[in-house]
Formats: structure tokens, C-alpha cells, sequence
């Protein structure tokens, strides 16, 4: 199982698509509820503020990464160990974001699929692996 966070869904939305589909019949993810919105926010600033992608392209990706959401397992804020979640993220100086990934990843023992900085150095410190953008590329077919 990989914890997938916003940083490498969001990509893989727009680089793999659908055939994300087929990795999860051989692998598990799971991510956070907030990633859907962290990820569609991202979709947005890449039309609306960036100008990288068409409105429609956002739009399409949108859909994709909620639709491909409910072949993951998602992960509610709420049934998180909210204490834990804040202590890390005070005493690591990072986003209650990033302290979820990492607290959800300690609560599995799972490794978290990112591209973010401050959650590879932190997730470190916890004996969490890190799996990169391009390892998870690599799966796909």
C-alpha cells in the first residue's frame, strides 16, 4: 500500500489518466479526502493563474481524479489522530496538509508517494520510505 499524496496525484492524473486504473488492481493506494480538493485546486492554478493548461483540460483532470478516487481508498481528516497530526506539524514547522500524509503513513506503516520537500525530510525522521513521482510512472505499463 502507498500513501499517495497531492503532489504526485496530481501529475499522475495528467501524465497516466485512466491506466492509473490498472495499477490499482495490482497496487493499493490510499489517500486523504483533502487530496481531492488539494488536486483540483492545483488543476485550477494551472488554468486560471498559470495558463499551462486549457479550462477544459483542468476540468477533465477534475473528473478524473474524482472518479479515480473511489477505486482508492480515501482516508477521512477526521478519523485521523488529530493530536498527532498537529504535534508533528508544530514540531516540524510544516502544513497540517503535509503532517496528515505523515500521520497516516505512521497509522498503516506505509510509504508515502510524494514530490514534497518538507514531507520527504520530515517523513524521514519518522523511518517512513519515500516514494518518488517517477517510481510510481515506473508501475504503469
Amino acid at each position: 500500500m502507498y500513501v499517495l499524496d497531492a503532489s504526485v496525484y496530481a501529475p499522475l492524473i495528467i501524465k497516466a489518466g485512466r491506466k492509473l486504473l490498472e495499477l490499482t488492481k495490482t497496487y493499493r493506494f490510499i489517500i486523504l479526502d483533502l487530496t481531492i480538493y488539494e488536486v483540483c485546486n492545483v488543476f485550477w492554478k494551472e488554468y486560471e493563474k498559470l495558463h499551462r493548461i486549457s479550462a477544459e483540460t483542468a476540468l477533465k483532470a477534475c473528473i478524473v481524479a474524482r472518479q479515480l478516487a473511489s477505486k482508492l481508498e480515501v482516508c477521512s481528516f477526521r478519523d485521523l489522530d488529530f493530536k498527532k497530526v498537529i504535534s508533528i506539524a508544530v514540531e516540524n514547522n510544516i502544513t497540517v496538509y503535509d503532517s496528515a500524509y505523515i500521520t497516516l503513513a505512521l497509522i498503516i506503516n506505509a510509504p508515502i508517494a510524494t514530490e514534497d520537500i518538507d514531507i520527504i525530510n520530515v517523513a524521514q525522521k519518522y523511518k517512513i520510505n519515500i516514494v518518488r513521482l517517477n517510481e510510481v510512472l515506473r508501475l504503469i505499463k
